[in-house]
C-alpha cells in the first residue's frame, strides 16, 4: 500500500468515534481509503491535528507520552508536532500485591492527557498500555490483576479505548518499536534509506539489542529467533534483534547476588564485592525486598565485581559478528542514566561515549568505593555491568562510539512512539 494511503488509513482510525457521533468532521467513511480526505468544517488550508496516548508501564516506573501529530498537506506524511511526557516511580509490578493502587497511578497519569489533549479531541484519541519485562517476571496471575486495573481506570476515561489496549509487550517487538522511534526521529524512515541506526535499550529487568544487518553473515549465523521481519511504509526491514529478559540493570544486580528466584529472603543477606565493606541495605525491586551488603572481610574493587558481573552474561548474549565494525548505535536508558551518574556525559546534552569510557570509569569509582557509599553505592556494579554487557555481552569494540540520549528532537527515545505507529498501521512483525 503506498505511504498516503497508510497514513489516510492512520486518519480513518482517528477520526473513528467522531465519525459514528457526526460532529460536523465532515469525514466520508464509505469511501474506498484511497479517496478518503479530511473535510473539515474550517478553511481548506487549514492543518488537521490529532493526537495518541501510550502509557510504558516499566519494572521501575509508568510513563505516559501523549503525541500531537499535525497532517498540514494530505499529500504529505504527517508531523509530530511535540509530546507530552511524564512518569511516576515505582512501576506497576510493585502493586502485584495491591492491584488497586496501580489503577490509581493510571488515573494519576491519565489527568496529564486530560490536559494535553484538547477536550473536543478525547473521544476520538486512542489510549493503550503496554507492559514489559517488570509485569513478564510476574506471576501470570498477578500481572492480569495488575492489567485488569488498569482497563477499569482507561474504561472510565473519556478517551478512545480501543480493543487489546492493555497487555504485556513481548520482548522482540520492544526492541523493533524503539528502533522504529529512534530511527523516525533521526529521520532514517522517511528516507527510505538503508543507512539506519542501531538501538540499546537497557531497562531494569531486560536489555534489547536491535539493528538492521550489513552483512548477510549476521543473518545467517543468527539464532532464529533473533531475527524478525517488519513492513513499514511500503518497505519490508530485516532485523537483528533480540530481548534478554533477567539482564536488565536491576535484574543483573540479583543475578549476580544470586537472589534472582530465591527463597526465604527475610532470611538471607547477599553480598558482593562491588559494594563496599560497609554497606548494608534492605532494596526492593519488582514487589520483593532483598538484605543486600558488601563482605565485610572480603575483596573489592573491579577485578572482583567483574568476575560477579560477567556470570550474569556469559553464556547468555549472543555476539553478532558485525558489531565489531563501525555501526552507528543510540543507547538509552539506563545506559543514560547511569552515564549521567558517573559524570560521563550531561543529563541535559547527552553525548556520545567510547565503550571504553565506561570500563575506565568503573575502575576509578570500584577501586574508591567509600566515596561513593552514601550517596551512589550500586555505581560500580552498575558500570560494571553495562562494560561488561557491551565488551563480553555483545562483543563491542573498545573503541565503539555509542550515542547517548534521552530525546532526540525533543521526543523521548523509547519505543512508545513506535508502539502508536504500531497501533495506526498495524506493522507486521514475524
Amino acid at each position: 500500500m503506498p505511504c498516503l494511503a497508510r497514513w489516510l488509513v492512520l486518519l480513518t482510525l482517528l477520526s473513528h468515534s467522531a465519525a459514528q457521533e457526526n460532529v460536523g468532521i465532515g469525514l466520508d467513511l464509505s469511501v474506498g481509503v484511497e479517496g478518503v480526505l479530511p473535510s473539515l468544517a474550517r478553511p481548506a488550508n487549514a492543518s488537521r491535528i490529532f493526537h495518541g496516548i501510550v502509557f510504558d508501564a516499566g519494572s521501575t516506573g509508568t510513563r505516559i507520552h501523549v503525541y500531537t501529530f499535525i497532517q498540514k498537506d494530505p499529500a504529505e506524511l504527517p508531523l509530530l508536532e511535540k509530546e507530552t511526557f511524564q512518569s511516576v516511580k515505582p512501576g506497576l509490578s510493585a502493586y502485584a500485591d495491591t492491584p488497586e493502587t496501580a489503577g490509581e497511578t493510571v488515573r494519576q497519569l491519565l489527568r496529564v492527557a486530560k490536559k494535553a489533549v484538547p477536550h473536543v479531541e478525547w473521544e476520538r484519541t486512542p489510549v493503550v498500555l503496554r507492559a514489559t519485562a517488570g509485569l513478564r517476571l510476574l506471576p501470570p496471575k498477578k500481572a492480569q490483576a495488575l492489567l485488569d486495573e488498569v482497563e477499569v481506570a482507561f474504561e472510565e476515561s473519556p478517551f478512545f479505548v480501543p480493543d487489546n489496549s492493555v497487555h504485556i509487550m513481548n520482548g522482540t517487538d520492544e526492541g523493533i518499536l524503539a528502533w522504529v522511534t529512534v530511527n523516525f526521529l533521526t529521520g532514517q524512515l522517511q528516507a527510505k534509506t538503508k543507512k539506519t541506526v542501531g538501538t540499546l535499550d537497557l531497562g531494569g529487568a531486560s536489555t534489547q539489542i536491535t539493528f538492521l544487518p550489513k552483512f548477510k553473515k549476521t543473518i545467517e549465523s543468527a539464532p532464529p529467533d533473533h531475527i524478525a521481519r517488519f513492513d513499514l511504509l511500503s518497505t519490508t526491514y530485516e532485523l537483528y534483534t533480540h530481548s534478554y529478559l533477567g539482564n536488565g540493570i536491576k535484574a543483573a544486580r540479583l543475578t549476580a547476588l544470586g537472589a534472582l528466584g530465591a527463597e526465604g529472603l527475610e532470611r538471607k543477606v547477599f553480598e558482593s564485592s562491588c559494594l563496599s565493606r560497609k554497606f548494608r541495605e534492605d532494596w526492593s525491586f519488582g514487589g520483593l525486598t532483598y538484605k543486600i551488603s558488601g563482605i565485610p572481610d572480603g575483596s573489592t574493587g573491579f577485578t572482583e565485581c567483574y568476575k560477579e558481573m560477567l556470570k550474569v552474561v556469559k553464556g547468555v548474549i549472543h555476539q553478532p559478528p558485525e558489531l565489531q565494525d563501525s555501526n552507528t548505535f543510540y543507547a538509552f536508558s539506563y545506559y543514560f542514566d547511569i552515564a549521567v551518574e558517573a559524570g560521563l556525559i550531561d543529563e541535559r546534552r547527552g553525548g556520545m561515549v567510547k565503550v571504553q569510557d565506561y570500563s575506565i570509569r568503573a575502575k576509578e569509582v570500584c577501586n574508591k568505593l567509600s566515596m561513593y557509599l552514601a550517596t551512589k553505592p550500586f555505581l560500580c556494579m552498575d558500570i560494571t555491568y553495562i562494560t561488561c554487557l557491551l565488551k563480553d555481552g555483545f562483543g563491542f569494540k573498545d573503541e565503539t562510539i555509542l550515542k547517548l540520549t534521552q530525546k532526540v528532537n525533543n521526543v523521548e527515545t523509547s519505543w512508545a512512539l513506535g508502539a502508536i505507529f504500531d497501533y495506526f498501521q498495524n506493522i507486521k512483525i514475524h
